[in-house]
């Protein structure tokens, strides 16, 4: 069952699209972002325990921390400690813009539902269940990326004697035994694996997103490209088979303008916390790691690299579907058709040039080369750090 929403396309047993939410839901139920029809006051109950522990405790505890101990952090304690505490700040603005616009997540899950039923043959409904598959698999592929950072941090900290993260816990003093040691990490290894879930969901949903999106750009332009190529049909049957393509448009634009306001507000945070966090994990990796903690750097690396590249790379290439979609609009067989026809196809086609784009914070496009841009910065931290042998000093100190 678990692996359900991963099989082989079945003409009698097909996904739809609102599937490709099904693990992502899940997911949402965990960190209590679901509620269920049923013991709503114990799930609200738990809801704010995970998001008290999560989201408020995490950076005020990892700030106390840096305030009791930052005299006897080694540079790579010290790095790993300032990476989370970026990363731990800007989680609850990214938990809170997709709370905030949830509205805009069912309604795409029902403007997904109307797109499906224009799906009658089975190549257009199969196509739609291998897209709901891909979604599917990128959210297993996330929780493992980000699984495997929090497990590896567990264990090379353990291996070293140390703690993770260095996280203040008022109950557990570290210090004092083994048994405390433990404790105290199994603890910040618990709190991780919760504040790591929630930050791949807010980074997740875009992806999810823009993947379906495709699929349902691609299907709208192969019928385009078959209007007016079957002869048994009358002008006025190719008049409402245009109709209903320039409806699934519509649906198309409503669905991105939906998504819209919570996307832009979490990317724009991301791009904000990127350059920060991969420079200080780049100056972690080449000047203060050894082999244990230098894995667990590079995993965390990973997990940086997949919170915007992915979703800026499909922005790119639902540019390269709107212009695709525009082409095959003009070339269609539209030259014999009637006058009312061509009055609706130029309608059309003037619609489907207003490209489906996402800015960051309204401020600069999502793209590849925004995102290329902003991880150039961290390499600037790190060549900045290397001239001034700011790292041979923190070593000596």
């Amino acid at each position: 069952m678990l692996f359900n929403y991963l099989r082989k396309p079945n003409p009698t047993n097909l996904l739809t699209s609102p599937d490709s939410f099904r693990y992502f839901e899940y997911g949402m139920f965990c960190m209590g972002w679901h509620t269920p029809a049923t013991h709503k006051i114990i799930y609200y109950i738990a809801s704010c325990l995970i998001f008290a522990w999560c989201v408020v405790y995490l950076p005020i505890g990892i700030s106390i921390s840096f305030q009791k101990d930052i005299n006897t952090f080694t540079p790579n304690e010290l790095l790993t400690v300032m990476q989370l505490f970026f990363n731990s700040v800007g989680m609850p603005f990214k938990v809170l813009f997709f709370n905030v616009y949830i509205s805009g997540f069912y309604k795409a899950k029902k403007l997904l539902s109307e797109m499906d039923k224009r799906c009658t043959t089975l190549e257009e409904r199969v196509e739609v269940h291998r897209g709901v598959v891909c979604c599917n698999k990128a959210y297993l592929i996330y929780q493992f990326i980000y699984t495997a950072y929090t497990i590896s941090t567990f264990l090379s900290a353990a291996l070293s004697g140390k703690l993770p993260w260095r996280i203040y816990n008022p109950f557990v003093d570290w210090r004092e035994s083994r048994s405390s040691f433990w404790k105290a990490a199994l603890n910040e290894t618990a709190l991780m694996l919760f504040a790591v879930t929630q930050t791949l969901m807010s980074d997740l949903y875009p992806l999810l997103y823009g993947l379906i999106l495709r699929v349902h750009l691609k299907l709208l332009r192969l019928r385009v490209e078959k209007l007016c190529t079957d002869p048994r049909k009358s002008d006025a049957e190719n008049e409402q088979d245009l109709i209903n393509c320039i409806k699934d448009h519509k649906l198309i634009i409503e669905y991105a303008a939906a998504i819209r306001p919570a996307v832009t507000r979490t990317i724009f945070i991301q791009f904000l916390l990127i350059g920060i966090c991969l420079g200080l994990s780049m100056i972690n990796l080449l000047f203060f790691s050894d082999i244990w903690t230098g894995l667990a750097t590079v995993a965390y690396i990973n997990g940086l690299m997949v919170q915007t590249f992915p979703f800026c790379f499909v922005c790119d290439l639902l540019k390269t579907d709107c212009e695709l979609l525009v082409s095959a609009i003009f070339h269609s067989n539209w030259i014999s058709s009637s006058r009312s026809y061509k009055s609706s196809l130029i309608y059309f086609l003037k619609n489907a040039q207003k490209s489906i784009a996402f800015t960051a914070g309204s401020i600069f496009p999502i793209s590849t080369g925004s995102n290329i841009k902003v991880a150039k910065l961290a390499f600037s931290v790190v060549t900045f750090v290397n001239q001034l042998n700011i790292a041979d000093r923190l070593t000596k100190n």
